[in-house]
């Protein structure tokens, strides 16, 4: 599938989702940090998605394989089956479009840089010679942790040892 299409159809599968639900969302004082700093980021990528277009003709409409688009969305439901079993199917679709658009179109980490998972473990970037690299503290302890689902290896994000 080329990026292009993989973007209409990610396009397609949010346009229903009310963003302003996570818009109220951070709004919210009593609300856990994390929990905020997500929602901020998935509103976010939400409005770069919604006003991104990719020419048929532009050099990022790259052809993205398949299989990995598949392993991604079957990872995500992993997930919501795992975590979050009671989360809504419009939800659910929601957060696969942002981790399909993250992973592949934008090429940024799924979780916002600077969140702190615990204990100073966090998503940080660097940049040299004006080339930005994305590193997780966490990436690494998760895949030694998970067994059911690990959907940071779709993530850009490099381990940091």
């Amino acid at each position: 599938m080329k990026t292009r299409d993989l973007l209409e159809e990610i396009k397609e599968n949010i346009k229903d989702y009310d963003i302003k639900v996570l818009e109220e969302k951070v709004k919210k004082v009593d609300i856990n940090p994390i929990s905020k700093q997500v929602s901020a980021y998935n509103i976010e990528n939400y409005k770069e998605i919604i006003s991104l277009n990719i020419d048929e003709e532009s050099e990022e409409n790259i052809e993205i394989s398949d299989k990995k688009i598949y392993s991604i969305k079957k990872e995500i439901a992993k997930f919501f089956d795992g975590c979050s079993p009671e989360s809504e199917e419009i939800f659910k679709k929601f957060i696969e479009s942002i981790c399909l658009y993250l992973s592949l179109i934008a090429r940024k980490p799924l979780h916002p840089v600077g969140m702190d998972f615990s204990n100073g473990k966090t998503v940080f970037k660097e940049e040299k010679n004006n080339k930005i690299n994305y590193y997780c503290d966490i990436k690494e302890e998760l895949k030694m942790r998970s067994n059911e689902y690990y959907t940071c290896k779709y993530c850009i994000c490099k381990e940091v040892k």
